[in-house]
C-alpha cells in the first residue's frame, strides 16, 4: 500500500495564513502533537503575502501556516470536513478583515508506521526519507500523522485517497494536493 503526502500546494501561488497575536504562537497554541486541542475562543489569524508583485496573492481554499498543518476555508470544510474529522479536529480561526472564518485541521490520528531504523535520517537523526513497515500502514481509508514526523507530515493511505481526490477536483478546491512523499529538509 503506497503512502501519500496531504498537503498544501506551492506557498509561492496562495497567501499564507499567519497569527496575528504573539501570545497564541509562543505560548504553542498552534504546536502539533497529535493531542486533541479546546480552543476557548478562536485565535486570529491573517493572511500574509511577501510578495512584490502590484498582484497579491489569493487565500487558496487550503492554505499554509505551519509545517503539518492545513487551514481550510468555510468551502473548503463542507467539502472535505466529513471525511477529514474522521481523523482529528476542525478548529475555528477568525480571520482579520475579512469576517471569514477559518479551520486549523489538526489531526489526532497516530499511527506508528515509519520504520525509523531503515529510514534515511538527517546528520541529527531525524527521518529525512520514510521507509514505511507495510503491516502498519492503515488498511481503511486514513488520514494519519507517525510519531516519527509528527510536526512536518500529514499522511493518507490509497484508500483515503481514492475518496479525496475527487472530493478536490469536483469541488475544484485550491492549495491542497495528495503527493508523494519527498525527502524532508534537514
Amino acid at each position: 500500500m503506497t503512502v501519500w503526502e496531504l498537503r498544501y500546494t506551492s506557498v509561492n501561488d496562495y497567501a499564507m495564513v499567519v497569527s496575528l497575536d504573539d501570545h497564541d504562537s509562543l505560548a504553542g497554541r498552534f504546536r502539533i502533537d497529535g493531542t486533541p486541542k479546546n480552543w476557548m475562543d478562536r485565535p486570529l489569524v491573517g493572511f500574509a503575502d511577501s510578495t512584490r508583485r502590484k498582484n497579491r496573492r489569493p487565500p487558496a481554499d487550503v492554505s499554509a501556516m505551519v509545517p503539518g498543518v492545513l487551514i481550510l476555508s468555510e468551502r473548503a470544510k463542507e467539502v472535505l470536513g466529513p471525511f477529514l474529522s474522521k481523523f482529528g479536529q476542525l478548529l475555528e480561526l477568525d480571520c482579520e478583515g475579512t469576517g471569514e472564518i477559518r479551520y486549523f485541521y489538526n489531526v489526532t490520528n497516530i499511527a506508528p508506521c515509519v520504520d525509523v531504523e531503515h529510514s534515511q535520517k538527517t546528520q541529527l537523526g531525524d527521518v529525512k526519507m520514510e521507509l514505511f513497515n507495510e503491516t502498519q500502514i492503515p488498511k481503511e481509508a486514513a488520514v494519519f500523522k507517525d510519531p516519527s514526523t509528527l510536526k512536518v507530515r500529514i499522511y493518507i493511505n490509497d484508500a483515503g485517497r481514492a475518496i479525496i481526490d475527487p472530493l478536490i477536483a469536483s469541488a475544484k478546491l485550491t492549495g491542497i494536493e495528495c503527493g508523494p512523499l519527498a525527502p524532508l529538509r534537514g
